[in-house]
């Protein structure tokens, strides 16, 4: 098998850490890897400050596709890394060999992260982040989401929820502007995940199955697939 070059990008409140489990199975069979986390998150939450948008996301990514000297990339988006992952598309579509949206956002062109939820979601993680933040940042949830697939009590569920951290407002309310339809014409597929369906990337589903270009698969694990589902996420990963 040739070797491949993943770069794997993380969703709201997560880190680069959540990809691990992945990232293990991929290098363990010689493949590279890379799964930074966005300023303001993960490891990096001590640079979180007011001037993050999701330009600065975008830019995390192609900062790090740049320095590293990568090619051929396959860029995976999961959940709200799908928002980035579009921007990088549109910026250094010459660096990428396909796209993944894992269960992910996919951002219209002028419109942000939020413009994609339901209007009543959006909402409350405004509030959310004006209450704790003074609305620098969104809070994660107190109670992990069940969609995730991860039970309470378990080492998993603390294991997350110990290290999430709070996701810069900015880079949700801040539009993506795009040259080009999300995707770019690259070659890209939409992995839903459907035990069970996360209701707030079905804007994003819609979109995806009626515009030409997808490849759609669809995998029997839930939200958090590369924590709970590692195996099925990195051999999917290796069919691209």
């Amino acid at each position: 098998m040739t070797a491949k070059t993943f770069v794997l990008a993380h969703g709201s409140w997560h880190g680069g850490w959540c990809w691990s489990r992945v990232a293990q199975r991929l290098r363990g069979l010689g493949h590279a890897v890379h799964a930074p986390s966005f300023t303001g998150m993960g490891e990096r939450a001590h640079l979180l400050n007011k001037d993050i948008s999701i330009e600065t996301f975008v830019e995390d990514l192609v900062q790090l596709i740049a320095t590293e000297e990568l090619t051929d990339v396959v860029l995976v988006g999961h959940s709200f890394g799908g928002v980035p992952i579009t921007g990088v598309a549109d910026r250094i579509p010459e660096k990428i060999a396909h796209l993944v949206y894992l269960d992910a956002v996919v951002p219209e062109s002028g419109k942000n992260a939020f413009s994609t939820y339901p209007a009543r979601e959006a909402q409350a993680r405004i509030a959310a982040a004006q209450e704790t933040h003074a609305g620098l940042a969104v809070p994660a949830p107190d109670n992990l989401p069940a969609v995730l697939g991860l039970a309470e009590g378990t080492p998993d569920y603390a294991w997350v929820r110990r290290r999430l951290t709070p996701h810069p407002l900015g880079a949700y309310a801040t539009a993506l502007t795009l040259r080009a339809p999300a995707g770019n014409g690259l070659p890209r597929t939409y992995v839903h995940c459907i035990k069970p369906s996360f209701p707030l990337t079905e804007d994003s589903r819609r979109r995806v199955r009626s515009s030409p270009g997808w490849n759609w698969v669809e995998l029997a694990a839930p939200h958090g697939a590369p924590i709970t589902n590692p195996d099925e996420v990195a051999h999917l990963l290796l069919q691209i």
